[in-house]
């Protein structure tokens, strides 16, 4: 082989060489790039699971709360029923009282009555007695 075959030879080695190294920067920057986004994504993910734990805590913290709402409200219901039967208790008796004292109420209306009309035909008797 000639020198100049040589150098032609040689010239497309590096011509091919330059091209192969142009490839290979490209890609690296390519590679550069992905790894910033990945390097980006997992930030990401990592700040997106620490919103997310964060999150679920308070949901607990607040379930927990609530939990305990509702347990209290639990216990004031049953005292209120408890009052509330009380109540009705009373009311039932003060209502048989009532009727007792209602029906002792009418027997003196009507004993008035009685009388009354006693009373008033005396009266005419008497009138009629006097007239006579």
């Amino acid at each position: 082989m000639s020198d100049k075959d040589l150098l032609v030879v040689i010239s497309e080695l590096l011509r091919k060489q330059d091209q192969h190294s142009e490839k290979l920067d490209i890609h690296t920057e390519i590679l550069k790039q992905t790894n910033e986004n990945l390097n980006n994504f997992i930030e990401i993910s990592i700040q997106e699971f620490d919103q997310q734990r964060k999150q679920y805590q308070q949901q607990q913290q607040f379930n927990e709360r609530q939990e305990k709402f509702n347990e209290r409200q639990e216990e004031y219901n049953e005292r209120f029923l408890k009052e509330l039967d009380k109540l009705n208790e009373n009311f039932s008796s003060n209502q048989d009282h009532l009727n007792q004292f209602n029906e002792r109420f009418l027997n003196s209306i009507d004993q008035q009555q009685i009388f009354n009309e006693r009373f008033l035909n005396k009266l005419d008797d008497i009138e009629k007695a006097l007239k006579k």
